[in-house]
Order: structure tokens, then C-alpha cells, then sequence
């Protein structure tokens, strides 16, 4: 974007539902400069008005805990069981508040609350056990809400302690909107590729070879986690809806794809939407170059390297 496209960009900005920084390191030391660029450039715009959402990605802060031993990989249904386990999970959440606390100091929250309603983020145990995300009241300074990954990487499966799906779902509408926070991994339940076995409309699911319907894949762990992930999503219904992955990816077609289904369950699409992004360049792909355009879309604005920069959406920003 040239200098004159850049000045007339500036001229229309104004407050954001969603305000993602994309950053290219993780931690609070790498990135006070440009969080206090952005409360800067905000100031400039919103005119006494303030961001919805701060979205920042998964696992920007990371804690270090001696409480995950022995805690269950989900949620455990019998009464007596899934007690201890939420105790278990309840206090690794305040060891992740500590970090957290510890790493936006006062002075830092209180120039995000000069501009923002909300602040989302990542932070993860060490070696990701579990991996949570934190959507915190910039207003009252205390937490909104908290949930984390569901849906682990194969390569997760014996060690993630995955969120209830019900976790991802915020229950107290904000400004009447529906709100939804997924996980890194958790997008992946709606792939392109995989919508023959997972899709909810019978006509997606059709044999690679015969072109003949086939049942919903629900026979293993993994496979019936995600059906219910999906259809508990639908059923929600998010106006508002923000993900919180560790890096770049094919994000965009799962965008897609969650919005085909919920216009199909619900006759609408997500109004607001984004991926919280970590840009670092020694952990980019070697050759793919992911367009920001398919990870935004509503009433997103993107801040990247100390200033606001235009991405072409898919969906309009006024509704």
C-alpha cells in the first residue's frame, strides 16, 4: 500500500468488534512496543469509542506448572470424578492468571482499557499440556471467561487435556451478540478435505470411490469428539467468533467451510470473525504465503508491524 492509500486507509478507520495485532514473536518483553503503538494509533481513530475484541494468538504466554500430573485428558462424566478434575483445571487457570497478571502489568491494562472492552489470549503450560485461552475484562480487570483446545493434533492425542466443548461457547451475550472462542487446533473440525466423513448434510458424505452416501464417521474417540464439536457449534449459532491457533495455516478454507454449514443449519453466516496470528518468520512455511483476507472477515481490523493495514475482505464491514 503506497503513502497516499495508507493516509486515506487511516481516515476511515474507526472502532473495531475485532482488533487483532499480528505479532512475530510471543511474550509480553518482544511486543511492548508495538502494544503500545497500537493503543497509540487506536487513540487516533475511535474518537472516545473502543474495540470490542483484542485478539492475540495461541500460546503468546506460557506458565510453568506442577499440577498436571494425574489430571484426565477430557472431562470426566461420573459426579465425584468431574469434580476434582474442574478443581484440577481450576487451578491451573489461576497459575495461568499469574503469568497473565504478571506479564500485562497495570500500566499495560490500563492503556488496553483505554481502548478495548476485551483482550483475548493464548497461554499454554509448558510442553502444551494444556493449552488454554483467556478472554479478559479490560473494564472490570477481572476474567470474562476461560477455554482452551478441544480438538488435539494427532500427534496430541495422548497428552493434550482438551476443554469441554460446552467451554467454547460464551454463555453472557456481549452487546447481544452470541460469542465463540476456539482453540489452535479446534478450527480443523471443519475441513474441506474431511467433510465427507464429518459434514452434517447427508449429501457431503459420499464414498471416494462409489459416490455413495456414507454414515457420519463416529466410531473411534477422535471422530465422535468431533461430530459433537461441530454440531454443538451450529447449534450455538455464533454472531462473533475468534481463533486462537499457535501459527499460520489453511485457516481460511475453514472459515469457509463453517460458514456454508451455518447458513445451511441457520439460514446466516458469522457476522464478525478472525484468526489471531503469529507472523514469525523462522516458523513460517518454506513455500505456501498465506493471504490475511481468509482469516478476517465483518468488522475486523488488522495491525501488523506498528500500523493498520488494509485487508480485503471476504464479508462486508457493516452488516
Amino acid at each position: 500500500m503506497s503513502q497516499t492509500e495508507q493516509a486515506q486507509f487511516n481516515l476511515i478507520l474507526d472502532m473495531a468488534v475485532i482488533a487483532r495485532i499480528i505479532v512475530t514473536k510471543t511474550g509480553i518483553a518482544k511486543n511492548c512496543p508495538l502494544f503500545a503503538k497500537f493503543v497509540i494509533e487506536s487513540k487516533k481513530n475511535l474518537n472516545g469509542a473502543k474495540h470490542q475484541f483484542v485478539l492475540l494468538p495461541g500460546g503468546f504466554l506460557k506458565f510453568s506448572s506442577d499440577t498436571l500430573e494425574g489430571v484426565a485428558l477430557e472431562e470426566p462424566q461420573e459426579k465425584a470424578a468431574k469434580t476434582e478434575w474442574n478443581a484440577a483445571v481450576d487451578t491451573l487457570k489461576k497459575q495461568a492468571l499469574t503469568e497473565f497478571r504478571r506479564s500485562f502489568d497495570s500500566k499495560m491494562l490500563k492503556a488496553l482499557k483505554s481502548v478495548a472492552n476485551y483482550l483475548v489470549v493464548g497461554i499454554d503450560s509448558e510442553g502444551g499440556s494444556v493449552q488454554f485461552v483467556l478472554v479478559y475484562d479490560l473494564q472490570s480487570g477481572k476474567p470474562l471467561h476461560w477455554t482452551g483446545k478441544t480438538f488435539p493434533r494427532p500427534n496430541e492425542d495422548s497428552r493434550l487435556i482438551g476443554m469441554p466443548i460446552d467451554t467454547h461457547f460464551i454463555k453472557k451475550r456481549i452487546d447481544g451478540k452470541k460469542v465463540a472462542v476456539f482453540g489452535c487446533h479446534d478450527l480443523s473440525i471443519f475441513s474441506q478435505r474431511d467433510k465427507r466423513f464429518y459434514s452434517p448434510i447427508a449429501s457431503e458424505r459420499k464414498d471416494k470411490n462409489t459416490g455413495e452416501r456414507i454414515k457420519r464417521k463416529t466410531n473411534t474417540p477422535r471422530s465422535l469428539l468431533r461430530c459433537q464439536f461441530i454440531d454443538a457449534t451450529l447449534e450455538f449459532c455464533p454472531d462473533i467468533m475468534v481463533q486462537l491457533p499457535h501459527f499460520e495455516g489453511t485457516w481460511a478454507a475453514k472459515w469457509t467451510k463453517l460458514n456454508e454449514w451455518l447458513k445451511w443449519k441457520n439460514g446466516k453466516e458469522l457476522q464478525h470473525y478472525a484468526t489471531g496470528l503469529n507472523k514469525d518468520p523462522q516458523k513460517q512455511h518454506p513455500t505456501i504465503q498465506y493471504n490475511l483476507s481468509g482469516t478476517q472477515g465483518g468488522d475486523v481490523l488488522t495491525f501488523k508491524k506498528g500500523k493498520w493495514v488494509h485487508v480485503k475482505q471476504k464479508q462486508h464491514r457493516k452488516e
